[in-house]
C-alpha cells in the first residue's frame, strides 16, 4: 500500500485547475518545499522564466498564510534528493518528451519511491497522462519517435487523456481498444486524487472501457477488474 497522495489534473488554466490545486496546497504543512518539473514543455532556459513566474503565481494563489517555498528543476539539472521536498508537481507539455526524461534519469523509480515512503505527487497534463499504465492515449505527441510508452501505472492499470471534452469520444474508445486498457478522461476543470486508503473524483470525469462511456466514481473504479 503506497503511503503518499498521487493528484491527476485534467491541465487547465489557473481558474479551471483552482479546487484541485487548493486540495493540493491544503495537503502540505507550513515551511514546505515543492519541487516543480516543467520538463514536458519545449523552451530553453530563458523561456522556463514563464514557468517560474507562473508557478510561482500558483503558489502564491493558494499557500495563504503558509510559508510555502519551491525549487524548479531544468532538463540538464542534476536530480535532486526528493525526500528533501514534501511535494513534487510535475507539469503538461509533451508527454513522449516527459516520460523519455524519466527513464533516463532514473526518475520514474524515484518518485515512485517517493511516493510509497508518504510523498505528494501532482501531475497536470501531460504529467498525468504519465503517471497512467499507457502514454499512447497521445500518440499525435510522438513527434520524434519516442520509444518509450509505459507511464508509472500509479492508478490500478488504467490509462489517461487530459483536456477533454465530448468531441473526443470516438477517438478515446478507439484508442481504448487498440490499447486493450481502460482510459480516463479528464476535462481541464477535473481530476483524481488517489491517497493510500481512499480515492477522491473532482468535477466530472470519465472512463471509457469495453461498457462504452461511464461517469467515473471512486467505487467504479475500486471494482474494475
Amino acid at each position: 500500500m503506497k503511503k503518499g497522495h498521487v493528484i491527476f489534473s485534467g491541465g487547465g488554466d489557473i481558474k479551471d485547475t483552482f479546487q484541485l490545486d487548493e486540495k493540493f496546497f491544503s495537503m502540505l504543512k507550513s515551511n514546505s518545499r515543492i519541487l516543480y518539473i516543467p520538463i514536458a514543455l519545449n523552451r530553453d532556459r530563458i523561456g522556463f522564466e514563464a514557468c517560474y513566474d507562473w508557478f510561482s503565481n500558483v503558489v502564491s494563489s493558494h499557500a495563504g498564510d503558509k510559508d510555502i517555498d519551491f525549487s524548479m528543476i531544468l532538463e540538464d539539472d542534476e536530480i535532486p534528493d526528493l525526500v528533501k521536498y514534501e511535494a513534487l508537481y510535475i507539469g503538461g507539455g509533451n508527454t513522449f518528451k516527459l516520460l523519455d526524461y524519466m527513464v533516463r534519469k532514473d526518475l520514474s523509480q524515484k518518485i515512485i519511491k517517493y511516493i510509497e515512503q508518504g510523498g505528494i505527487v501532482y501531475g497536470g497534463s501531460a504529467g498525468a497522462i504519465v503517471m497512467g499504465k499507457d502514454i499512447r492515449t497521445v500518440d499525435e505527441e510522438n513527434d520524434k519517435n519516442y520509444k518509450y510508452i509505459n507511464g508509472l501505472n500509479l492508478i490500478r492499470g488504467l490509462s489517461l487523456i487530459c483536456h477533454y471534452e465530448a468531441s473526443l469520444d470516438e477517438r478515446i474508445t478507439k484508442s481504448a481498444n487498440n490499447l486493450n486498457s481502460p482510459i480516463i478522461a479528464l476535462p481541464e476543470n477535473a481530476g483524481i486524487i488517489l491517497g493510500p486508503n481512499d480515492i477522491e473524483i473532482v468535477g466530472e470525469v470519465f472512463i471509457f472501457d469495453k461498457n462504452g462511456k461511464r461517469y467515473l466514481t471512486p467505487e467504479l473504479m475500486i471494482n474494475l477488474p
